[in-house]
């Protein structure tokens, strides 16, 4: 009895993109969703050469992303969002979009250019979880990342997921511009408290 030879298995960062609302569960408008979905494939497939990422497939409202490491897919990510962050500014409520974005560095297998294993699964199973407008990831993503961004990814816990073996711990990463927004408005309601009440 001849034994197949087992699959070659190759450590790689999965990234998985999904749209959320308000552009997904309000379309009544089948064009506008077209639109949204096409304009979301132009974005991704623009910004992946320059992060040395492969385009595994595209889902329906999303993208199945492949990277050589975990530091790779994470500056796709955070590029992804911040450059929707700023077309929503200049575009009506009904045409903003925004992205959930999960990653995961881990084993895969390859076959006829796709990819599968635990690695794919766990990668889609935190993307469900992110938050809208920034990245979600997985803590061997998170130890490859420590230290190479401006502020390290927040450790949001562990927890089951559905068909992983083991618990999972999940991490989230802000674009930075969002986070300078935030210590801007803090820091000038801090200044404008100290001033105190105008004469």
């Amino acid at each position: 009895m001849v034994m197949e030879a087992p699959e070659p298995r190759k450590l790689c960062a999965i990234l998985f993109t999904g749209i959320e609302g308000p552009g997904r569960d309000s379309w009544r408008d089948d064009a506008l969703q077209q639109l949204l979905r096409d304009e979301h494939a132009s974005l991704v497939r623009e910004l992946l050469p320059r992060h040395g990422g492969r385009e595994v497939k595209r889902l329906e409202d999303g993208f199945l992303l492949e990277f050589e490491g975990g530091l790779a897919a994470v500056d796709f990510g955070l590029e992804l969002q911040r450059t929707l962050a700023a077309r929503n500014g200049g575009v009506g409520a009904e045409r903003r979009m925004v992205l959930r974005v999960g990653v995961h560095l881990g084993m895969v297998v390859h076959r006829d250019g796709d990819v599968f294993g635990e690695g794919v699964n766990l990668a889609a199973r935190i993307e469900a979880l992110a938050r809208p407008g920034t990245l979600y990831v997985s803590e061997t993503v998170a130890r490859q990342v420590e230290g190479r961004l401006p502020r390290p990814p927040v450790r949001l816990g562990r927890g089951e997921m559905k068909n992983i073996r083991l618990p999972v711990a999940v991490y989230r990463i802000d674009p930075p511009e969002r986070r300078n927004r935030v210590t801007l408005l803090t820091r000038m309601r801090s200044f404008l408290g100290r001033m105190g009440p105008a004469n």
